[in-house]
Parts: C-alpha cells; structure tokens; sequence
C-alpha cells in the first residue's frame, strides 16, 4: 500500500475538545443538544422577541414545513442548551457546552453558513460579573497564553444583562494597529448576566439565584491563536490547512463523568493513533447525491428535511448520512495529497419523522413550561443521532473492519461483521475472508464485499468496499472502501449504564430535574 499522509485530528474539533476538557476539569458538567431546534428553546426561552433580527431569514434557516412555518430552525447558536440544562436540572449548575450552529452567511474568509460555538454557563447564589470575567480569563489563558489581556465592552444581549463583548490583542500586530483589527483588539466572546426573565422560564428562581454566560467562535479562536485571516484555511476543505493546523493532537480524556461527548473524543483519538484523519463535512446534502449512489426510491434515507431559506447555490436538505460527504471530502483532499487517504468524520444525521413534521407548542414564557407542555415540545423535534462514517483509498478492507471495532472498544462493545467477505480484522487470516453475502440493492456496497457490523445480534453498522459503478460516478479511484457507524447505537449497546441521552428529543419529566454531579 502506499504512503499514507500523516493522520491528525480536524484541527476545529480538537479545539472544541481542548475548550470541553477545560472545564469539564474544573467540573461544569458536558452537555449537547440537537443542532434541529424548536423555535421557541432557540428564541423565545432566551427572551428574543418575535421581532428579534436574529427571526429574520437572512440571519437564521428555517426548516420547511407541510402546509407552512414548522416552528424548528437550525440553531443559531448553542444557547439552546443552556436553556435545556436549566430545565433539566436543579440550581447551582455549571455547564459547557460545544457544537455546531448555522447563519445564512455566504461563505467567505471571514464568514461560513456552518460553524461551531463553545459555551459556558454557571448558575448559583451571588455569582457576579467578576465570576464571569474570571472563567473567561482562564479560557483566554489556555487558549492564548498566560498574559493574554482581554477588554470588555457594554453590548446588548436579549438573554444577558448586563452584557458585554470580549476582546482579546490582535495576534498579528499585537496591540499597535494594523488592517485585521484597526485599534490593536480583535472581538472573541459575548457575555453577561442570564437575564432574570430568561432564569424564570427556566425554573430557576432569579431572586436567589444569578448566573453567568459566554459563548466563543471555536473557529474565530483558531485562526486568532494561530494568526490566520482566512476561515477558509481553518476549515480545510477547500485548500490543504496550514502546518501547524494539521499537527498530531495528544491524547487526552475529557475528565468527569464518561458521557457520550467523552466516548467519541476517545473514538477519534482511536482512530488517529490507527492512520486515520478527521474531517468535518458539510450537513447540506443535495437529495438528487442519492442518485449517483444508486439508492431505490422507497430508501428512508432520500426521505430528507429541507430548508425553507437556503442559501443561493447551497442544497436545501439536511443529510441523511455522514458517508457522501466523506466521499466528497476523499475526493477534494485527492487533489493535493499524495499516497493513499484514511479520512473519518462523526457528526449528527438529521432523520424525518415518519408521520411528518409537527410544529412544536409555543409555551408563554417568564415561567417555567408544564411537563405536559414540554413533553409535547420536545417530542415535536426530529431524531439527529449521532453517526461516524469513514472511507479509505487503496482497497483495504479489513483496515475499514478493523476502524469500526476500534470504535466499538471506546464503548466496551465488540463488533464483528456478520456476513460478507471483510472478515474480521481480529481473525481475518484465521477465517481467509471467504464469507459471502447478499449485498442487498439499496446501498452501494460490491457484490459480497461487505459486512454488517453487529453486536449481541443488533445492527450497528457496515463496512465494505463500494461499487465501481458508483466510484466511477463519483470521480474517485477503484478499490475505495468505507465504514458507517450509528454512535447512539453504541451507546445503547454498551455493557454499563448510558449517559444521558443529547442526541434525540426524549421528553423531560419534572422526576429527571436532578442534583448536579
């Protein structure tokens, strides 16, 4: 086989990673929450008026609905979770949070439709805005430098007040001035005080309880570190990411509690140490992808849910499956990279209801909705699992096996293939890979070369190499073999207790508001 490049992690997920570990070290507990949200947890919750600019369809996507407005958008920012935490758990709190939002924003050096937000939230008695500054400074020590300064200026918040605008020194210039910042600060964080109203809504009782909120660009903090003024060399996708951008990233645990953030941070770090890179793609997927990929029409996964505002030029449907952006990714990274490539991405897939979107209630606000209502709210909002997909050039096949269970091994679940000719990568000399198996007409797998990858007897994903036909219409070189994992699945799998559930919309009884850890 040929030279592989060196592996690495994506540079903006190992900053993400870095953020999270942080402060789950100092003991603020690791949430997510679906990146498909209900309208009324992305604004209203957060005190955002109906005539917000941020409702507006050039600064938030909409998703389409049957007969009219769905009542869910793609999360402009990952407060969201702040506002699920408050109701899910009792005061004091500490959380952090990391994840992907979405604006309209055509993309440019300094703008991307997609990006990653990194939050932190606090609630207790007599904290004030010096807690607040504190824990920012910290963040802006790790992330800069012990010395780094960082200024703050008044600003307006709806779900802050006070508020401010962090700034830290222009890493080009380093405070004198230049063309990037103009005064020698370039703009990092919004922060301030939770809003009593917004405690309110959340059940938390603002007359003894206050609490502090920040939220940085895990982009904007990159390409600050690192002195960059092209988004587009954070992101990669376009052009190889600069040197230091593609260093090998040590392994670490997130401290805490295990939780499903935990356990795929340990997959990746797997996968590396393996010859793997990670990559993030896309979650736009154009639903006529599915042609070159052969998949019958009655496929749930053509099944997608669409955008009502996209962007000119952008697809206006959420994936489905992580698997054609990889492949997309496999073949840009082809054009300047030498030797075969081992890419790997996890990320969310967006799955439409069978019964069809259903606009989630509106509860009032200024108190805490009724379980009834919550209930109903939450359940309104589709499925986003999180998955893994993987494709490596050159023909190896128990390499794309021997990933899955790699995988597997960060959730103490053993994977074996179940048919096809792959083998498994544990014993595949001692069985010779003469399996056979129906490669089944609705996914683009070739002929017997492939195998579903179970444990106990369930399903959890599959690995094989794909069809030439569909090489062929995807412009990549013969031999391309791949790997798609469903991470919840795992999760459920697993032989010790799962942690709390992030990726799906279960509904929250008023029995689940628990005592932080």
């Amino acid at each position: 086989m040929a030279d592989r490049p060196a592996a690495a992690r994506d540079p903006v997920a190992a900053l993400a990673e870095e953020i999270v570990s942080l402060f789950a070290g100092e003991g603020y507990h690791v949430a997510e929450g679906p990146e498909l949200e209900a309208e009324w947890l992305n604004f209203d919750a957060l005190n955002m008026a109906a005539d917000h600019p941020s409702r507006s369809p050039d600064a938030t996507f909409s998703i389409r609905g049957l007969d009219g407005p769905s009542g869910l958008v793609l999360r402009g920012h990952t407060s969201p979770v702040q506002v699920r935490e408050m109701l899910r758990r009792t005061a004091p709190l500490r959380v952090v949070t990391v994840g992907r939002v979405f604006r309209p924003d055509p993309p440019d050096a300094t703008h991307s439709p997609v990006f990653h937000q990194a939050e932190v939230l606090a609630v207790a008695e007599g904290l004030t805005m010096d807690d607040l500054r504190a824990a920012l400074g910290r963040l802006a020590a790790a992330m800069f430098g012990p010395d780094a300064p960082v200024r703050s200026r008044p600003h307006w918040f709806a779900y802050t007040d006070p508020s401010a605008e962090a700034d830290v020194r222009c890493p080009a210039c380093r405070g004198g001035g230049c063309g990037l910042c103009g005064d020698g600060w370039i703009e990092w964080a919004g922060c301030g005080m939770v809003h009593p109203r917004v405690l309110a809504t959340c059940g938390v009782d603002p007359r003894r309880f206050t609490g502090f909120a920040f939220g940085v660009g895990v982009e904007r903090t990159l390409m600050l570190r690192h002195g960059l003024g092209d988004l587009r060399d954070v992101l990669g996708h376009d052009r190889p990411p600069p040197v230091e951008l593609r260093r090998r990233v040590p392994s670490r645990r997130v401290p805490g509690p295990v939780s499903p953030f935990a356990r795929r941070q340990a997959a990746a770090h797997a996968l590396v140490a393996a010859g793997w890179t990670e990559t993030l793609t896309s979650p736009f997927l154009d639903p006529a992808e599915w042609d070159t990929f052969g998949l019958l029409r009655e496929d749930p996964r053509r099944t997608q849910i669409g955008v009502a505002n996209p962007l000119g030029g952008q697809p206006s449907a959420l994936r489905t499956s992580l698997l054609p952006g990889v492949l997309a990714a496999l073949r840009a990274r082809a054009r300047w990279s030498s030797g075969d490539l081992m890419l790997f991405e996890q990320g969310v897939v967006f799955l439409h209801p069978p019964g069809g979107l259903r606009p989630p209630p509106s509860p009032s606000t200024g108190g805490p909705p009724r379980p009834e209502e919550l209930a109903a709210l939450l359940s309104a909002i589709p499925a986003q699992p999180h998955h893994l997909a993987a494709a490596l050039t050159g023909g190896d096949l128990p390499a794309a096996v021997a990933a899955g269970q790699a995988v597997g091994r960060q959730w103490g679940v053993r994977l074996r293939p179940d048919a096809g000719d792959a083998g498994d990568a544990e014993d595949h000399e001692d069985r010779g890979g003469d399996g056979q198996a129906d490669a089944g007409p609705s996914w683009p797998w070739h002929g017997g070369r492939w195998a579903r990858l179970v444990a106990g007897g369930t399903p959890i994903g599959e690995a094989g190499e794909l069809d030439p036909a569909v090489l062929r219409r995807l412009r990549l070189p013969a031999g391309v073999a791949a790997l798609t994992l469903d991470l919840d699945a795992l999760d459920l799998a697993a032989p010790y207790s799962r942690a709390e559930p992030y990726s799906r919309a279960e509904p929250y009884s008023s029995e689940e508001r628990t005592e932080p850890a």
